[in-house]
């Protein structure tokens, strides 16, 4: 089978993220796939992952990243674009973090008709909003701890959530 590993990309966890990919490249390379590691960073730059290890590969530090997050995020499209010229025949996404994990990648993928490994694009961005899902368990009959969700930014008044909830929490 013909299959791509995306690895790499742009959130805080690409250097994991890299890792992981070149391990999941070779073990499918090993079981006689044909295989290609991509960094999402880059849109279609592969990574030579039988000869190097991480370290060989273009390092971003966050701040980096920061500086460059419009250009780096928008080159997804060039990803997507190289996976349907290349014909691949799956996508095993090793991303992690980021638009990896938030449903984004597997709603291109989607609307590209390009299978993938995982969960789909709306469990993805379901998972990714902690709140939501928490109702959802609820919704279910799934015993979830009592909560008062917060973003940045609230003030909120601590007596008050002390008589709602109690103590212990979890931040």
């Amino acid at each position: 089978m013909k299959i791509a590993v995306l690895l790499g990309g742009t959130s805080a966890e690409r250097d994991v993220s890299l890792s992981s990919g070149i391990a999941i490249a070779r073990a499918l390379h090993d079981n006689g796939h044909t295989v290609e590691a991509i960094d999402c960073a880059y849109g279609d730059q592969k990574v030579d992952f039988l000869s190097m290890d991480s370290s060989g590969i273009v390092q971003l530090s966050p701040s980096d990243i920061e500086k460059q997050r419009a250009t780096l995020d928008r080159n997804i499209f060039r990803t997507i674009e190289y996976l349907l010229q290349q014909q691949f025949e799956m996508v095993f996404i090793g991303l992690h973090g980021g638009y990896g994990e938030n449903g984004q990648l597997q709603a291109l993928l989607d609307l590209a008709g390009i299978p993938y490994t995982g969960s789909g694009s709306l469990a993805s961005a379901l998972a990714m909003d902690k709140h939501l899902s928490k109702i959802l368990f609820q919704e279910h009959g799934v015993p979830v701890a009592p909560a008062i969700p917060l973003s940045a930014g609230d003030s909120p008044d601590m007596a008050e959530l002390e008589a709602q909830i109690g103590w212990p929490v979890v931040v």
